[in-house]
């Protein structure tokens, strides 16, 4: 029996749980040919929906569907090699005639693809040296997305990171390029809810108002817990609803830790055993002592400032007016400037994000294990 608490790879059908409204919501607006915003915190499932959302009958037997994530590009360089490279990779299965329409298109990059005897067709071997004019190659991209045999939907993840590139007017360059289009439509997808949403909610910004909006928070616990159980019950095992309702509480329904948690579980206890509450907290302390190490190295490459201020957010779990003397005091922090400054840092490594709650930032550790390993170490 496969492990039915998916972590990694595309979820089945049967192991996909809930969702039911945002999917048809999203399959419903790209059947109406709109483009999408979707935000969520960081591992909520955002990735896993829209790939969820390609296998529904009507986009995935009328559409040619792509999926990238631009978070580790820091250029327009690696989004153009990230884009074509997906495309290519998308397009290998379909066969020659279709795959030879992309790369025929490709005239920037035309000497820089090798060739498979084998298979007799080229290779997608391009490295970032190879790019030398993104913005020619990025028009090339758009072009055959325009001109493919079949209407596209492409979904970028982390779009929020073209905000940060070096170049000028990445934005207007995008926007200007996907409003002509009649043959695809966008996913734009990221968990930087506050910079997405001033991205396409502020009416100096190329794409404003250019998306239908949705914001993905967690399952229900009561259609959690339900789907916890019945995927024990089909593989003949058994864990009590206080086990399935306490992994939920212990990550406030927030799905990649919990999935995590009972993925573990399951593979690791003892498939005679009725799993309870004990157990759920002994599978967490092994995760959380296995990223020991790795948690550990992240710690080291703070400084002193920084490494203070986020255990005391850790300790906090959501944290408002950081910046206040009550705060800096409460945990002997240095000063409201030197906070300031290590939030700052600890934003831009990703260590920290925030939500704006009538117009006060609260301040939380982006990964929950992170979170729960601080508490206990420090």
């Amino acid at each position: 029996m496969n492990n039915p608490f998916y972590i990694t790879g595309i979820i089945p059908e049967p192991y996909f749980c809930d969702r039911d409204k945002e999917t048809s919501w999203m399959v419903r607006t790209l059947e109406n040919k709109a483009h999408i915003l979707l935000t969520s915190p960081r591992r909520m499932g955002k990735t896993q929906l829209i790939r969820h959302v390609f296998e529904q009958p009507p986009v995935r037997d009328n559409y040619y569907t792509f999926y990238t994530d631009i978070y580790p590009t820091t250029s327009l360089n690696e989004l153009v090699l990230f884009l074509s490279k997906e495309i290519y990779s998308v397009l290998v299965p379909k066969g020659k005639t279709v795959l030879n329409k992309f790369l025929a298109g490709l005239h920037s990059l035309a000497g820089s693809f090798g060739y498979d005897p084998v298979s007799n067709t080229p290779t997608f071997n391009i490295k970032l040296g190879d790019i030398h004019s993104p913005e020619l190659t990025l028009e090339e991209i758009f072009r055959y997305l325009e001109q493919a045999d079949k209407p596209c939907i492409f979904a970028i993840d982390e779009f929020q990171q073209i905000a940060n590139y070096p170049e000028k007017n990445v934005e207007a360059t995008l926007r200007t390029h996907i409003q002509r289009m009649n043959n695809c439509l966008f996913i734009y997808a990221g968990s930087n809810r506050h910079v997405l949403e001033n991205m396409f909610n502020s009416a100096a910004k190329p794409f404003y108002n250019s998306a239908e909006q949705i914001y993905l928070d967690r399952i229900p616990k009561d259609i959690y817990t339900v789907f916890v159980e019945k995927q024990f019950a089909n593989a003949n095992r058994r864990i009590t609803s206080e086990a399935a309702s306490h992994a939920y509480d212990l990550f406030e329904g927030h799905t990649y830790y919990v999935h995590n948690v009972l993925h573990n579980a399951f593979a690791y206890i003892d498939s005679d055993k009725t799993i309870n509450e004990a157990d759920i907290n002994k599978t967490l302390s092994d995760i959380l002592e296995e990223k020991g190490r790795t948690f550990a190295s992240v710690m080291n490459q703070l400084n002193y400032q920084q490494k203070e201020t986020l255990v005391a957010i850790a300790k906090e779990g959501k944290a408002s007016g950081v910046t206040s003397v009550a705060y800096v005091k409460k945990h002997a922090l240095k000063s409201p400037s030197s906070v300031q400054y290590a939030i700052s840092t600890l934003l831009e490594k990703q260590l920290l994000t925030y939500e704006s709650i009538e117009r006060t930032k609260v301040y939380s550790i982006s990964d929950r294990f992170l979170e729960m390993w601080m508490n206990r170490t420090y």
